[in-house]
Parts: C-alpha cells; structure tokens; sequence
C-alpha cells in the first residue's frame, strides 16, 4: 500500500485557465483499495485519465483502507470485496463507523444477492462488477460522490424483478 504523491494537491482547482468554469471545479478524490497491484494499477489509469477524478491513495486490504481513508479523507472509496485479513465488507462496516459520510463504491466479482444485500446494508453507495464496462466504475464513483447509490446494470434488471416479487406476496 502506498499513498499517492499527488494527495496534497488534489483538493486544488483543476487547470489555471483564469476564472473559468473548469478551474473552479474540485477534482473527485478516489482511495483505491484492492489486493491485486495490477489491479489497482489499471483501476488508477483509468480513474485518472478522467479530468475530474484523481487518485489520492492505494491499499491492498481493509484495514489499510479504513486508516488510509482516516488520513486522506476521499470523496469515494473503490474497495474489493474479497481481500485478505480484514475485507470489504468488514472494512467498509468499520470506515463508516469512523467515518459515517464516506462514499464506498464496492468492486467485486460477486454477482450473488447476498453479498450485494450485505454490503448495502453495511453503508455501500454503489456495487460493481469486476466483469462489466470501466464506464459501469467511472459512473458509481460519481454517483456516490453525489450522494446517490449505484447498482451494476448487469444486477438491475435481477434486482428489480427480486424486489417486485417481494412486493407482490
């Protein structure tokens, strides 16, 4: 795990274009916590290569998380479910008991509803797929960042249908 040297700066308003609309604007403040380097490596160049995200740490398991997002106060944090020693779920019960307004945005390859049903119950704002589109990512962090939830596209569909039948007894 380590933190990202560009953390200090982040909260600086992007470009110096003199008053514009675009360098007002704050960029969105992403932890990243999986424990595969690979992939938060990509996870990084894809988050940064958007003009209004940045990369402000890494982790490769919860409990580094949990501290790193103490320290560097993100706007989302993208945590993996399954991970060593303390995981997603864990992790992410434990950051919102220290920090009840962080935004998590849950990366897994779990499509069951019963990691999803946890995993909001423990404070997720959004829940993605490892298998679907990077754009699936890019839209939970900025919903999350909103203050809104997010659900894959790939479980909406499972969900609803879940839900209505719920509905209907």
């Amino acid at each position: 795990r380590r933190g990202d040297d560009g953390a200090a700066a982040a909260g600086d308003p992007v470009g110096h274009t003199g008053g514009t609309a675009l360098s007002e604007r704050r960029l969105l403040r992403v932890l990243l916590a999986d424990d595969h380097v690979t992939v938060r490596h990509g996870l990084k160049l894809l988050i940064e290569g958007e003009g209004d995200m940045t990369v402000v740490g890494e982790a490769s398991d919860g409990a580094a998380a949990v501290k790193l997002a103490v320290e560097c106060r993100p706007d989302v944090v993208v945590m993996d479910v399954s991970m060593p020693g303390v995981n997603g779920l864990v992790a992410t019960r434990m950051l919102k008991k220290v920090l009840p307004g962080a935004a998590v945005v849950m990366l897994t390859r779990h499509a069951d509803d019963a990691y999803l049903q946890e995993l909001l119950r423990a404070g997720a704002s959004g829940y993605v797929l490892k298998q679907s589109a990077p754009s699936e990512l890019l839209q939970a962090i900025r919903a999350a960042a909103a203050g809104r939830q997010y659900l894959d596209s790939a479980l909406t569909a499972r969900v609803t249908a879940g839900f209505l039948a719920r509905k209907g007894k």
